[in-house]
Order: structure tokens, then sequence, then C-alpha cells
């Protein structure tokens, strides 16, 4: 499983089972996670990558935002969540 940082994954294991996280940077079998509310960007949750279900869907602004000098805000990832959770319902 091939899982790039901007990308939109959903936990299958552990206490958030089901939510939905973006990647915010992937380290050897790690990928670190937020869903700017109860996981900050200053402090990503740390999960094996064996434990989340890649979507495929990658979010530009984020990717642009994560590989430039600009820093990423909780507001702009809750933004982005909430984004790609109504075009799923759709």
């Amino acid at each position: 499983m091939d899982i790039h940082s901007g990308e939109f994954v959903y936990a299958t294991k552990g206490r958030d089972t089901g939510k939905c996280f973006i990647v915010i940077s992937a380290k050897d079998n790690y990928l670190y996670l937020c869903d700017g509310k109860n996981r900050k960007v200053s402090n990503p949750k740390k999960k094996k990558i064996k434990h989340v279900e890649s979507t495929g869907v990658y979010d530009k602004f984020i990717v642009d935002r994560l590989s430039g000098k600009n820093e990423l805000t909780n507001k702009e990832v809750r933004y982005s969540l909430s984004k790609f959770k109504s075009e799923q319902t759709n």
C-alpha cells in the first residue's frame, strides 16, 4: 500500500475505527494522521499503515501546504475533511 501526505484515509483498527483522517506525513511503516479537531496538526496520531484504509483521494491544497513553507492549520484540515465527506455522500 502506497500512501502519501495529503491523502484521505479511514482508520480500520483501534478506538478511532471508521473515522476519516488526512495523512500529514509517512515514515517507515507509520502514518501521522490528523483531523483538526481531536487530533491536531501539532500532535498527529501515529498509526501503522496496515491499520488504515486508503481512499486514493488527495487534497491538492493540503499537499501544497505540506510541501511549501506555509504551515497547515487545523481549520484548513477540518474544512478539507468536511468537503471530502460531503462529496462522498453525494
